[in-house]
């Protein structure tokens, strides 16, 4: 190329770089009709010391459910990739000819992941060890956490299972599920579990039509004092959208647990007479007890799919490590220690609940990326980057970019008036970048395909 065209073509790549921003990414930027400085962007080749694209990368934003990197990370480095939960049984008597005339304590250690399937099998290991009838009752050990609050503060939806508070005895999200099943001309409703405290009313109509906004269609009307509840439904149905599945929260922590466990003590043939009530188990004897599946496990569950409530046991857990009850704060704060005890301090980090369920969650582009590729050099790497959504495969990324499939490993986040990406990606040449994308504007949504095409840009670029 002579010397005058190579002078002539630096010229314009530099006026086209004076943004701070490739034209490209700067022109799909402007097509948002977002202003520029809602955007905060930073991405660094893993093998360089200087970032590609710095854009207002310092200014503290709300990161939405990406803040689940620090979470994440943080677990990994302070409990282990091998860290399990417990759940256990403790009773204060001698169990004869099946029988346990006093209570059972049921202590939980904040596991994340204890769903219906896990607590059949303690029920079934509980039956195997000789218990036959509990006549004293239940007593909910679940001292190890303390988070008071309303589970409906953040967006009023109270009857959510996202929204659902963490709880050292928290069982299967407490959540409800119903199927909606087209059957002939009506609509027929599974509920899983079911409660004698739950009835449904089902009113809907089987309809023609599209299956855009299903949910929207039908009428959810909830009442519930926590110990009982009742469903409403009135409206129609779609019947192009099959079979189709939606969960409610609707009733308090111990009161959902008594139901399901008893559900499935009777289930397998066992008694049970008496009521719940919390308290400890002070210094009765340990009966049996039961391991989640490790943390390196637990966090793809996390993070493929951004379960808020999973997010905030963990951090919850973290605070375990030197106060008993945890709480948000001093689990932030064992966070924050960590994070400077590294060299990672980031003075505008706000952690809240540690999920990014949060209007108060703040970190700024530069410091996650920063965070991310402390990571990427750490030997947890690859327990870290395999628990994140793969691009094009599976998780909140499957949908999303489908010309590159399995070369991204991407957390992404969405609250209203927020989106934020955040994770690896390999170029074409093999080369990884650490890329991070938050917006902070009331038209958020609207970023979507600007952070598709950001992540195009890298991955034909490397």
């Amino acid at each position: 190329m002579p010397l005058r065209i190579l002078l002539v073509f630096l010229f314009f790549s530099l006026q086209a770089n004076a943004s701070g921003l490739p034209r490209e990414i700067a022109e799909e930027m402007k097509a948002t009709g977002m202003a520029a400085d809602h955007f905060g962007i930073y991405v660094q080749d893993v093998s360089k010391e200087k970032p590609l694209i710095s854009w207002h990368s310092k200014q503290p934003m709300s990161p939405a459910s990406t803040m689940k990197l620090v979470t994440t990370y943080a677990a990994l480095s302070l409990l282990g990739p091998s860290y399990a939960w417990k759940t256990e049984v403790y009773v204060t008597e001698d169990i004869r000819d099946g029988v346990l005339e006093g209570p059972l304590y049921l202590k939980g250690y904040g596991d994340p992941e204890l769903g219906i399937e896990r607590l059949w099998l303690f029920v079934t290991k509980l039956r195997a060890l000789g218990l036959r009838e509990i006549r004293g009752g239940i007593v909910f050990d679940r001292s190890l956490f303390s988070v008071p609050g309303d589970p409906g503060s953040f967006d009023g939806k109270r009857f959510r299972p996202y929204n659902v508070m963490p709880d050292a005895l928290l069982v299967n999200f407490e959540a409800n599920s119903i199927s909606f099943i087209p059957d002939g001309k009506k609509v027929r409703l599974v509920v899983l579990p079911d409660f004698p405290s739950l009835s449904i009313d089902n009113r809907l109509r089987l309809v023609e039509g599209p299956c855009d906004d299903w949910e929207e269609r039908i009428s959810g009307n909830i009442s519930s004092d926590g110990k009982s509840a009742r469903i409403g439904f009135d409206g129609g149905y779609p019947a192009s959208c099959g079979e189709k599945e939606d969960s409610f929260a609707l009733f308090d922590h111990s009161e959902y647990l008594y139901q399901l466990f008893s559900k499935l003590w009777r289930e397998s043939g066992g008694e049970i007479s008496g009521s719940w009530k919390n308290g400890t188990a002070g210094d009765a004897r340990l009966f049996a007890s039961m391991q989640s599946p490790p943390l390196s496990s637990v966090i793809v569950d996390m993070n493929k799919y951004s379960n808020n409530v999973m997010a905030r046991q963990i951090f919850l857990t973290l605070g375990t490590l030197n106060n008993v009850p945890a709480t948000e704060e001093n689990s932030e704060m064992e966070v924050k220690t960590w994070l400077k005890r590294t060299g990672l301090d980031f003075p505008e980090l706000v952690l809240e609940n540690g999920s990014g369920l949060s209007r108060k969650a703040r970190i700024s582009a530069a410091h996650m990326a920063k965070l991310l590729l402390y990571a990427y050099k750490d030997p947890l790497m690859p327990a870290f980057f395999s628990s994140l959504p793969l691009a094009g495969i599976d998780g909140t990324m499957k949908k999303r970019l489908k010309d590159g499939p399995g070369r991204a490993w991407i957390k992404t986040g969405s609250l209203d008036g927020v989106r934020a990406i955040a994770g690896l990606i390999q170029g074409k040449t093999g080369k990884r970048y650490v890329v991070v994308c938050i917006v902070n504007d009331p038209n958020a949504k609207a970023a979507r395909s600007f952070e598709d095409r950001l992540l195009e840009w890298v991955m034909k670029r490397g």
